[in-house]
């Protein structure tokens, strides 16, 4: 054991870790009333055991005097959190009553499948009861009605050999996946079994890829907006453009529900603007508002979000990658598990002179082979990512923390019209903003827009030179009419790479006799 500090160098680090602690209150405090209640009552229990100590202390060198300025900061601070912890709860849903014909208070008209729903996702029956308006004791007495469990569904029956070989697939289609994100895949085949026998089984099978990850664990800060639909972050990830691909993504930012991931040949204005409406608005609603990049290819989401909410409302956010951490915290999940695989693979094909991307037929047919490839993949990791479970949301889902918002907005009112956050919380610099959170990559920065750019692109060979796409779309459109017989998405067994070989053989043949 070390020795012991002496007693004024334990008071400095005491009074530097109460600073600490003092700070971190603060910034939950300031972001009041978007905070959940767990986090202002820990700041609260942590801010008020600092207060408690200091008035305790007994030191002839040190005057009580000295502490009051801090003292004063921490009774503000407590005040906040404390009125925060106390204010009365709103007033519950009085539901729809029907005639029972029979003596007593009218029952709820309860809708029993959304609250299995949301419970089955991850919820507890308090916060489902808070989200439907009603109280716990009331979902249980529907419940005994309805002869409906109120217990989880129970853990599927598997072995470990069985579980081994499930785990072992996911692991060798995302090998750099971890527990939590493997649990998320087995939850996607409604494969339901405790986090500890995933950790049990990946060091069975990936003993060492399960010692690299826990070394690699990447800590998550505090984020905070109204609820679901309130922010959402939108961004492209061009890992894969050397050879010619792009993927666009979206996350809601309360949630971290991934909306969306779409891979495909070009990141034009046109294309990210169709995706976001297809994939984004068409399923989910339409957010209040939406952060991305000083990309040019954003431009035409920009205008989406104006013309739905106006120019005063601040539908959408601009600003460089580092403003926009909560799309970029996600991609360092989506590269991990799924992008990482194509890049070594590209890698490995062109270090084995099997593909030239200036041969035009080579580049051409990698993308018709790998493209959905790359989308089933991302298919997978959304919906695993959508179905892990986050430490610091209470081991809560994206897709239960979207669900429990959605429903409660509903009853509320305010899901159809507007799910956002006020103007003035909107107007706040730091608002949808993770300023602690780690930076992208520097080689990203270096590439990273510094302001907007509205004009237009003169020409096709001004988009090329400009990265906007590798391939154009001619030049995919003759291919496919090349090989229309050919199936580029079949499996064999090595990641596509025999099925690549075998179109560029076909391609280069037919085009030689052409």
């Amino acid at each position: 054991m070390a020795a012991a500090a002496p007693e004024a160098d334990r008071l400095s680090q005491f009074l530097s870790d109460a600073d600490g602690i003092l700070r971190e209150a603060s910034f939950v405090a300031d972001s009041l009333p978007n905070v959940e209640p767990f986090e202002a009552e820990r700041s609260l229990r942590k801010l008020s055991s600092v207060r408690d100590i200091l008035l305790r202390i007994n030191d002839p060198w040190v005057s009580s005097s000295d502490f009051e300025p801090l003292l004063e900061r921490i009774a503000k601070v407590i005040a906040q959190l404390d009125a925060f912890q106390h204010q009365p709860e709103p007033p519950r849903n009085t539901g729809t009553h029907f005639v029972s014909g029979s003596r007593g208070a009218p029952r709820y008209a309860l809708d029993l499948s959304v609250a299995l729903q949301l419970h089955n996702a991850g919820n507890s029956w308090e916060d489902v009861a808070a989200a439907l308006g009603v109280t716990r004791k009331t979902i249980y007495n529907h419940l005994s009605y309805a002869g409906v469990s109120s217990a989880r569904p129970k853990h599927t029956a598997i072995d470990d050999a069985a579980l081994d070989e499930l785990v072992a697939e996911i692991s060798l289609q995302h090998p750099f996946s971890g527990a939590k994100i493997i649990l998320g895949h087995l939850e996607a085949r409604s494969i339901h079994v405790p986090i500890e026998a995933v950790k049990a089984s990946l060091r069975r099978v990936d003993y060492i890829g399960a010692i690299t990850r826990w070394h690699q664990a990447i800590k998550r800060r505090v984020y905070k907006v109204r609820g679901a639909n309130a922010l959402w972050h939108h961004d492209g990830n061009e890992k894969l453009r050397p050879w010619g691909f792009y993927v666009h993504g979206c996350v809601d930012g309360h949630s971290r529900l991934i909306i969306y991931l779409f891979c495909c040949d070009n990141k034009r204005s046109s294309t990210v603007e169709d995706v976001f409406m297809r994939e984004g608005v068409g399923v989910y609603g339409w957010p209040s508002r939406v952060r991305g990049d000083y990309g040019k290819e954003n431009n035409g989401v920009e205008r989406r979000m104006k013309a739905r909410w106006g120019m005063r409302h601040m539908a959408y956010f601009r600003g460089r990658s580092t403003q926009n951490i909560r799309m970029e915290r996600g991609w360092r999940d989506i590269r991990k598990d799924a992008l990482e695989f194509f890049r070594q693979l590209f890698q490995y094909l062109e270090e084995n002179e099997l593909l030239d991307m200036e041969n035009a037929i080579e580049r051409v047919c990698l993308f018709l082979v790998f493209q959905p490839r790359i989308q089933a993949a991302l298919d997978r990791v959304r919906a695993a990512w959508n179905l892990h479970k986050i430490r610091t949301a209470r081991n809560r889902t994206p897709t239960a923390l979207y669900e429990l918002s959605r429903v409660k907005a509903i009853r509320l009112g305010y899901w159809t019209g507007d799910p956002g956050d006020d103007f003035e919380t909107a107007a706040d610099p730091e608002y949808g903003l993770d300023g602690q959170a780690p930076l992208p990559p520097t080689d990203e920065l270096e590439a990273d827009p510094a302001t907007a750019d509205y004009e237009e692109f003169p020409s096709q060979d001004a988009e090329r030179d400009a990265g906007v796409f590798v391939n154009n779309a001619e030049e995919i459109a003759q291919m496919r009419e090349a090989l229309q017989d050919f199936d580029f998405a079949e499996e064999d067994g090595q990641g596509g790479i025999s099925v690549y070989c075998r179109a560029v053989v076909l391609a280069t043949a037919y085009f030689s006799e052409a």
